[in-house]
């Protein structure tokens, strides 16, 4: 299949009727010169002081790289062969490689990000253990060193698990986006042969690297989207068995969705809000444990339901359970009293939550932990990461506020930003030095006012004294106020003598480059005319 060459210019077909616009060049003339105009400006603003250094670092690049995306393929449905072109439900998962199926979706992707592939694994979603989802997330923090982002496939059955898991574990705030299909790929020996009538893989992928690469969901941890809706890993959850939409985030809804190639997004996880500070990172940085990952396990209660489950998996070994409890969180008499004796004879811990598939679970004391609303397969992988990172309790449940259910304020900010409009200018504080007039300052030295120094030296100071006197706020350097006429415009600017003559310069720049661009205009426009 041949692509179109990189940097290959469009020619725009001429519409019949239509006379060929001579404004195109002179337009293009005139942003190149304003460009440069602008860099130049900003240069000279940087070189005296007026603009911070950093204004010219942040200017665009003219011609900008395209974002690098890499997709770290485990299996799963998107990745599967079909029985036949119409067959939905009877298929074999991971059967064709990642290489594969870009290839499916190319020049289309190419046209906004450059794709790479990792091929991690190729299985149903349910086939992967603990130990290779330790794996995964190393995998994961490999690629995003060289990449701007991440797209992990995998099944749908467990893929929410999956989203959460990195989005505890991925310690690198560029985005990782999940997907996957609810529909084989394809029906044939290969990728390519025979694809499967409705599929709905070749659109997730696709979107899910488009979504990816406009970095908008930078800092929001991992997301899944599928069906051209993007939900929070933590929030999100398997619906329905069979339906392309089957992702759900129940009580909050999506966070945004993408129509065509518009990226829309309309709401955010908590966690942006530390996006700036290092308390944006969870403490389950998986380098730093070794060895095998604590078992964790769900006991699922019911009406009169027995211990014996719970029993057993103390008997095992097991190092924590969460309970899946009805309405909020309560369980059975039976599975109370084994969970007393595990917490007391093997020191076990508990998470309460609820079966309902929404709301809260709050209370619990000592080795019982409030799983709040997180479902309960979310809550036993943050147990399963608490008990391999802390022996404290009282360290996991604070894990469990911060980082299972975190919430958004913004009550920190009511006593430091102003509510009305166009804020305040806050008093200035003493600072115990004289405040600076038009009356003499008594330093002693010769200061550029308007009155006598106190030992004037009958002649007119050639060179700034090196010690500028500090002015007020609002006041000028001539000793004026703001609002003054006595040192003209330059004054009032606040300017010293450095400043007025790269202002003076910039002023005869724009002026040249005015002149300049007018000329090229009429130029360009007799050359087009005449053509």
């Amino acid at each position: 299949m041949a692509y179109p060459q990189k940097g290959a210019a469009a020619v725009a077909p001429r519409i019949p009727g239509r006379t060929p616009s001579v404004h195109s060049p002179l337009r293009s003339v005139s942003r190149r010169l304003r460009r440069a105009a602008a860099v130049g400006t900003v240069s000279a603003l940087a070189a005296s002081g007026l603009v911070a250094a950093s204004v010219v670092a942040a200017a665009p690049a003219v011609a900008a790289e395209k974002p690098k995306v890499t997709v770290v393929a485990t299996g799963g449905t998107l990745a599967g062969k079909a029985n036949g072109r119409d067959t939905y439900t009877s298929y074999r998962a991971g059967t064709y490689p990642m290489a594969d199926l870009i290839a499916g979706i190319q020049p289309e992707v190419s046209a906004f990000a450059d794709v790479d592939v990792v091929q991690f694994g190729n299985a149903g979603s349910g086939g992967y253990t603990i130990a290779q989802y330790r794996e995964l997330t190393l995998a994961v923090e490999a690629a995003l060193t060289t990449s701007d982002a991440v797209v992990v496939t995998t099944g749908t059955d467990t893929m929410e698990e999956f989203a959460y898991w990195l989005d505890l574990t991925v310690q690198n705030k560029k985005p990782v986006v999940i997907t996957g299909a609810m529909r084989p790929w394809a029906a044939g020996d290969t990728a390519a042969d025979a694809t499967v009538l409705g599929s709905d893989g070749p659109a997730n992928l696709l979107q899910s690297i488009r979504l990816a690469a406009s970095q908008s969901t930078f800092c929001f941890g991992t997301v899944l989207m599928l069906n051209d809706e993007i939900h929070a890993a933590r929030d999100v959850t398997k619906g329905n068995s069979t339906r392309n939409d089957t992702f759900v985030t129940r009580m909050s809804g999506v966070l945004g969705w993408i129509d065509g190639a518009n990226v829309v997004v309309n709401r955010a996880p908590a966690r942006v809000l530390d996006c700036a500070s290092e308390d944006w990172f969870t403490p389950f940085d998986l380098d730093e444990v070794s060895g095998d990952l604590p078992r964790v396990e769900i006991f699922y209660n019911y009406q009169a339901a027995g211990g014996e489950a719970i029993a057993a998996y103390a008997a095992a070994g097991v190092k924590g359970i969460v309970t899946a409890g009805t309405g909020a969180g309560g369980i059975s008499a039976a599975p109370g009293r084994e969970r007393t004796a595990a917490i007391n004879n093997q020191g076990m811990w508990f998470v309460s939550t609820t079966r309902t598939g929404s709301g809260s679970v709050s209370g619990g004391s000592g080795n019982i932990i409030p799983g709040g609303d997180l479902l309960p397969q979310k809550a036993r992988l943050l147990l399963l990461l608490s008990r391999a990172f802390t022996e404290d309790v009282a360290v996991a449940r604070g894990w469990f506020s911060d980082f299972g259910n975190p919430s958004f304020s913004t009550a920190s900010l009511a006593g430091s930003v102003d509510p009305l409009p166009g804020g305040s200018t806050p008093e200035p504080e003493p600072t115990g030095e004289p405040t600076p007039t038009g009356e003499p300052t008594p330093t002693g030295e010769p200061t550029p006012t308007e009155e006598p120094t106190a030992e004037p030296t009958g002649e007119p100071t050639a060179e700034p004294t090196g010690e500028p006197t500090p002015t007020a706020p609002g006041a000028v350097a001539g000793g004026g106020t703001g609002g003054g006429s006595d040192g003209g415009f330059l004054a009032v600017t606040g300017m010293g003598g450095i400043g007025a003559v790269v202002l003076a310069a910039l002023m005869m720049l724009g002026a040249g480059v005015t002149a300049v661009i007018r000329r090229r205009h009429r130029h360009l426009g007799e050359q087009v005319i005449s053509h």
